[in-house]
């Protein structure tokens, strides 16, 4: 953001876009869909015809919502369009319910538009290669506005478009839609503070940097997962308020620091205020909904991921995998079948496990990778050998490495 756009920039985007569609090309390019059709044989009617069709148990029974949900909503959106109608309502569960007014659809968001003019069946893999390609971007130009080099900022943004976080989401379209946007949101704040720190003691203008957060906010708000929104919306006003410290201390004055932060907070609002045609009527529904109160807060609390799960930030199938059905035994060194007991016998109350652990491997999706995590190691060894770990440090920016040591500080 803070250079004209080069060739390696644009040769960056191209390799950001080849990744992921290299990834889904049999559900893009080739004759296979997204869509678990399978998964619908787990359930009546289809049930009672899988032995005719010789279909066997499904292979990942955790993509169910795909095509049990999100199917029938994207299907709903297209037969109420080329009716002419608005989906307001759908009239098609138990005596009707309000459907546009829920936000899971994401009948809002831009990139929606796949599911309106390609069939279901090729829309859901394009999607995902679209959706896959802007979190790539979206990382590559936050790491660039860090003064990343431009190699360094290309494996971030692989990391960070194809980790376990996204892959294993990919069924869950507004989740990877919502996710897309958090570091060009952290991307604009590291801009609109930068430019006060290169003005120093002299005041400047951020409203394009603002108006480019609030389209990046409006948008994600817009994909429907309001836990998303609430989480990107946590992670930014951490970093902002980290930042505006930074330049409060730099600075040695409160006034441009808190100038920003209204600024900031004026690019929230007018973000969320882009969404407030889904959040408003979601706020209504919500509110009404019969799970209002069901849970306490120490149940929601139980529901967190549990500390052993770091184990999969090495090891991402270390308790179980639900697309192969099986986990690796560290003490054996062996990879063994879930649905076997601890006899070896077939387990005949889990015909087709997907985890031994209370988290499912979706849910719990945190492996970055094996190049990630060497160059992590990597860096931690650099820090120690070159002793500035532990030092007092300010953030500042170099053009090779993205820090320097000013001032006594790192």
């Amino acid at each position: 953001m803070h250079n004209p756009i080069t060739r390696q920039d644009l040769v960056a985007a191209f390799i950001l876009l080849l990744f992921p569609l290299l990834l889904f090309w049999s559900v893009t390019l080739g004759d296979k869909t997204l869509l678990p059709v399978d998964n619908l044989f787990a359930y009546e009617p289809w049930l009672s015809y899988r032995a005719d069709l010789g279909v066997g148990l499904p292979q990942n029974q955790l993509l169910s919502d795909l095509i049990l949900e999100n199917y029938p909503w994207k299907n709903f959106i297209q037969e109420s369009l080329a009716n002419g109608q608005l989906p307001l309502w759908n009239p098609y569960i138990l005596a009707g319910q309000p459907f546009l007014a829920n936000g899971q659809h994401s009948a809002y968001y831009p990139f929606s538009l796949i599911f309106y003019f390609l069939p279901l069946s090729k829309a859901y893999g394009w999607f995902t290669v679209s959706q896959l390609w802007l979190a790539g971007l979206a990382m590559y130009i936050f790491l660039r506005t860090l003064r990343a080099r431009r190699l360094g900022a290309l494996i971030g943004g692989l990391t960070y478009s194809l980790s376990s976080f996204f892959i294993v989401s990919v069924v869950f379209t507004m989740i990877i839609a919502a996710a897309v946007w958090l570091p060009l949101i952290l991307a604009v704040i590291e801009m609109i503070v930068r430019k006060q720190e290169d003005k120093g003691l002299t005041g400047y203008s951020p409203i394009p940097y603002i108006a480019a957060g609030v389209v990046a906010l409006g948008l994600q708000t817009l994909a429907g997962h309001v836990e998303m929104t609430y989480y990107t919306l946590l992670v930014s006003a951490f970093y902002a308020l980290c930042r505006l410290l930074i330049l409060w201390r730099n600075q040695a004055t409160p006034r441009f620091a808190l100038r920003l932060a209204v600024w900031l907070w004026v690019m929230v609002f007018l973000g969320v205020g882009l969404g407030a045609v889904q959040l408003i009527p979601m706020y209504e529904v919500v509110s009404q909904n019969f799970r209002g109160n069901s849970a306490t807060l120490a149940q929601v609390r139980d529901w967190a991921l549990p500390i052993r799960r770091l184990a999969t930030f090495l090891i991402p199938n270390f308790f179980g995998s639900s697309a192969h059905h099986s986990y690796f035994d560290v003490v054996t060194w062996q990879w063994h079948a879930l649905t076997l007991n601890a006899q070896g016998q077939v387990n005949p109350l889990c015909p087709h496990c997907t985890s031994w652990d209370t988290k499912t491997s979706v849910e719990a999706g945190a492996y970055l990778g094996i190049l990630p995590l060497m160059l992590a190691m990597l860096a931690i060894v650099q820090g120690v050998r070159s002793g500035v770990w532990g030092q007092k440090f300010v953030i500042t920016h170099h053009a090779r490495c993205g820090f320097v040591i000013r001032n006594g500080y790192l």
